[in-house]
């Protein structure tokens, strides 16, 4: 009997101890589970404000910029944990030649500006941190938009010319003069006005842009043996001339 009442007793206090015991390890599961919860908060806040969570890993990386433009500031961007090293070299004349170099970045994103002169492809190596470097080819093109400034003429025959002009500058109000020998006869620039010896108009110019003018000329000459006369001599812009290497239009006397 006496044995049957303790053996009652000890199963009533194992009982006891497993409640108990289970009792602790839901609040510990509780605990933990507050706990990620506010961990989940803390780094929901830290988003919304534009950082990061407090989990996140950063990837370390160099970005090389698919366009880049001789003559034109560039940026390229390393991306890597606050405080990294970071380095870039540039091939130049058989050697490496440090281009950037920060011993402690202050963000994780860290950008600085490199220029190539003129078109082609470069060599870059870049380090992060302790590592070794990396090689990585740059390919640099012309992006200009610019042109050569051209002045030329051409004979259709007849008598008919035609005169073409390329800016390379856009300018406005540009005054056009174009020089005729004195008493020659000229048709075609209706648009223009006589001074002179020259034909003047004033337009904007487009850098760039062909303009055309076709004119007839016709000499004067004043017989007495003569062959040939000059009938056109120069062409400006503003008081410029574009004539450049030009010859002057001379026409045939009739005989």
């Amino acid at each position: 009997m006496k044995n049957q009442i303790t053996s009652k007793i000890l199963k009533f206090a194992f009982a006891f101890m497993f409640i108990l015991s289970a009792s602790s390890c839901s609040e510990d599961n509780d605990a933990m589970d507050a706990a990620a919860l506010a961990k989940d908060q803390i780094n929901s806040e830290i988003s919304a404000k534009g950082g990061k969570p407090t989990t996140a890993v950063v990837v370390a990386s160099f970005a090389v910029p698919d366009e880049v433009c001789a003559s034109e500031a560039t940026a390229f961007c390393f991306t890597a944990a606050i405080g990294t090293n970071l380095q870039v070299q540039q091939w130049i004349a058989g050697e490496w030649v440090q281009v950037y170099q920060i011993a402690q970045s202050t963000s994780e994103n860290t950008c600085f500006n490199l220029t190539f002169a003129t078109e082609g492809t470069y060599q870059l190596r870049y380090k992060i941190g302790a590592g070794g470097f990396t090689q990585v080819s740059v390919n640099v093109v012309d992006c200009s938009e610019g042109c050569d400034e051209s002045f030329s003429y051409v004979a259709n025959g007849g008598g008919s010319y035609t005169f073409t002009y390329t800016p390379a500058e856009s300018v406005t109000n540009a005054n056009l003069v174009f020089t005729f020998a004195q008493g020659t006869y000229v048709s075609g620039l209706a648009d223009f006005s006589p001074a002179g010896v020259t034909m003047q108009k004033t337009m904007d110019l487009v850098a760039c842009t062909t303009y055309n003018w076709t004119v007839i000329l016709q000499s004067n000459c004043k017989g007495g043996g003569q062959n040939d006369a000059n009938v056109w001599t120069d062409f400006k812009v503003g008081s410029e001339s574009k004539k450049g290497q030009l010859s002057n239009i001379v026409i045939a006397c009739p005989n």
